[in-house]
């Protein structure tokens, strides 16, 4: 079955065993955990087939390359956030870099173990990282920026720059836009409210440059995914 049937497929027959209330009492980051803690299995098939089936597997890989070059360290220390099924894992574990991937969802970890059986994965929160100050040479994070508010981005970044070695480098994409906000019916894969952040690469760039990082690069995907612009950037953690 090809990507697109598959997808159309799910999203008209699958069903949540149970109803979201949004409401203050529950977070966003809560609440997009829990959808993906519902929809682990056929999103992780979904990942799996955009990867083989599309140009977006190649491309990702590039970016990845483009990663371990800017690494400095002859035997990476990665850390993997937001790991998701655990491909971008077991990538950088296949190129010879030791990594640790985390996700907030238990049900995606699961998958990860699942896929990667030698990975090494942790149930973690990114917005309070526990890992020792100046632990890695590089932090990779897919597909998982865009669900933090724009309001807890700062922590974020916070707790990157903590575990970063000095000059340690952080590579993560973000969806192309502005605004943000849950939506119940996400463009890349239903099943679910997920909170989504929209940026442009300046206001990126502003976050990062007030964090303390240093930009490197940044540039869009050469195609949109699901109709939805993404653009990657490289970061570095100063020497001091």
């Amino acid at each position: 079955m090809s990507l697109l049937l598959w997808r159309e497929n799910f999203e008209n027959h699958f069903t949540l065993s149970y109803s979201f209330r949004v409401s203050n009492k529950k977070d966003a980051i809560s609440i997009t955990r829990d959808t993906y803690d519902l929809i682990a299995t056929s999103y992780s098939d979904m990942i799996s087939s955009l990867a083989s089936e599309t140009w977006v597997g190649d491309y990702e890989k590039q970016l990845l390359d483009r990663f371990l070059q800017l690494i400095e360290a002859f035997d990476p220390k990665i850390l993997d956030v937001g790991c998701g099924n655990g491909k971008d894992t077991a990538y950088l574990m296949a190129k010879g870099a030791t990594v640790v991937g985390i996700d907030y969802s238990s049900k995606m970890l699961q998958e990860a173990k699942r896929h990667v059986q030698s990975g090494v994965f942790h149930l973690m929160d990114m917005r309070n990282l526990e890992f020792p100050n100046d632990t890695y040479d590089g932090v990779w994070a897919n597909g998982c920026i865009y669900h933090v508010p724009k309001g807890e981005l700062s922590q974020v970044l916070k707790e990157v720059i903590r575990v970063l070695k000095p000059l340690g480098i952080f590579s993560f994409n973000a969806k192309a836009g502005t605004g943000e906000g849950l939506e119940d019916n996400p463009k890349s894969f239903g099943g679910g409210f997920r909170f989504y952040a929209y940026y442009t690469i300046s206001e990126i760039k502003k976050c990062l440059k007030e964090a303390g990082l240093e930009i490197i690069e940044a540039k869009n995907y050469p195609q949109k995914i699901f109709n939805e612009q993404i653009f990657h950037i490289w970061a570095r953690k100063p020497s001091s």
